[in-house]
């Protein structure tokens, strides 16, 4: 069963969910709470020429990739442009946490008015766990023709959408990504 706003704002008192800082009236969609993107933003360096080209993903730990990662600068207005192309990682202002007893997890989508644009917010794994606390990061490519100017703190760049767990989960969550605060865990 997915939340309705009344329910995510009930979760909310309960301590169901928590959502640090607690959203705002216009966060909230029918089925949804809508999330800011803060201001980290960094992206895959490109490889020196006789570098490694290749990444064996069982090898690989994202907190461990850190020197393979640039900062994405904001510019002198205060926001970050992601080129047609670009793949760029970020993170919720928001930390979300589902207590392991909530029986509660959740999925991060983008919002369908930047993917018209050619912008996915969440490429792949929405599945927030129940017993998951952090921020969310947000792995994004531009597929637009367009440039697109992202205003951090402000844009609400994507959404959570609660789901109720059938029982109460066996296994203990076991991730590096627990208690995330950027975007490489």
């Amino acid at each position: 069963m997915i939340l309705s706003d009344r329910q995510i704002k009930t979760a909310l008192q309960s301590g169901r969910i928590v959502i640090s800082p607690e959203p705002t009236m216009e966060q909230y969609a029918p089925s949804a709470v809508d999330l800011h993107v803060a201001d980290e933003f960094k992206r895959w360096k490109t490889p020196p020429a006789g570098m490694l080209q290749h990444l064996r993903l069982t090898d690989v730990k994202l907190p461990d990739c850190e020197a393979y990662l640039d900062m994405l600068p904001l510019e002198d207005d205060e926001t970050v442009t992601i080129a047609p192309g670009a793949f760029v990682l970020s993170r919720t202002v928001e930390k979300v946490a589902l207590p392991p007893d909530s029986r509660l997890a959740a999925r991060v989508e983008g919002r369908s008015s930047y993917a018209r644009l050619g912008l996915v917010v969440h490429m792949t794994a929405p599945t927030i766990h129940a017993g998951f606390s952090g921020h969310i990061v947000l792995e994004m490519m531009n597929f637009g023709p367009f440039s697109l100017k992202i205003d951090p703190h402000r844009t609400l760049l994507c959404q959570l959408i609660f789901e109720e767990l059938g029982d109460d989960p066996d296994c203990t969550l076991n991730t590096p990504f627990q208690g995330q605060n950027t975007v490489t865990g």
